[in-house]
């Protein structure tokens, strides 16, 4: 009896975990549209102003993000080293497209933090967000910053743009804070949160 409920139990846990996979990787698809959405958006900004050489530098610099999105598409952890690398990929091809006006800062990535595993595509729909609700709002200049604060109680990040008063950015659908949210309860339970605030400007 305790062998047969020993099986029942390990069956159990199995298609819980069965479950569980399938629940991130549909998750999973649902950023990764998202995301290209986005990236041609960014690209279609650069054509539409007719500076076609950098349109050709995108393209390439899209396509190494493309090979990072379907190679982590397997994945279900990666290296915060590798997700940093992905977003300065990312972020320089929006340099193309918002040029001076787009200033990002990045603090605190120590060896600790780069050594740390996370979710794929985890950095990059929170600095989009910051994108999309500072440059893309108003005409001025932009200040993002990317904090990592590393202990032993774990890893805290922290994405903030400025917010500027009497400009409304087009609301978007809120998929990738959304999604990031999902993941973050599927992978961490209770571990893990992702909080939004508006403090001091």
């Amino acid at each position: 009896r305790t062998m047969a409920l020993s099986q029942q139990r390990e069956q159990s846990l199995r298609l819980s975990l069965a479950l569980e996979q399938q629940n991130l990787a549909a998750l999973k698809a649902q950023l990764e549209p998202h995301f290209m959405f986005n990236a041609l958006n960014a690209m279609s900004a650069l054509v539409r102003s007719a500076e076609s050489d950098k349109a050709l530098v995108a393209l390439e610099k899209l396509s190494d993000l493309l090979r990072y999105a379907l190679a982590s598409s397997e994945k279900i952890w990666v290296s915060m080293e590798e997700e940093i690398r992905f977003v300065q990929d990312y972020l320089s091809l929006q340099k193309l497209r918002y040029g001076e006006r787009m200033q990002v800062s990045m603090l605190g990535m120590e060896d600790a933090v780069l050594a740390c595993d996370c979710p794929p595509l985890l950095l990059q729909p929170l600095l989009e967000n910051a994108l999309r609700h500072d440059l893309e709002c108003y005409k001025g200049r932009g200040d993002i910053a990317l904090e990592f604060h590393y202990s032993l109680d774990g890893l805290r990040i922290i994405v903030s743009n400025p917010v500027h008063v009497g400009f409304m950015v087009q609301a978007g659908f809120g998929l990738g804070l959304k999604t990031i949210r999902a993941r973050l309860t599927s992978l961490y339970r209770d571990k893990a949160r992702l909080n939004t605030t508006t403090e001091a400007g």
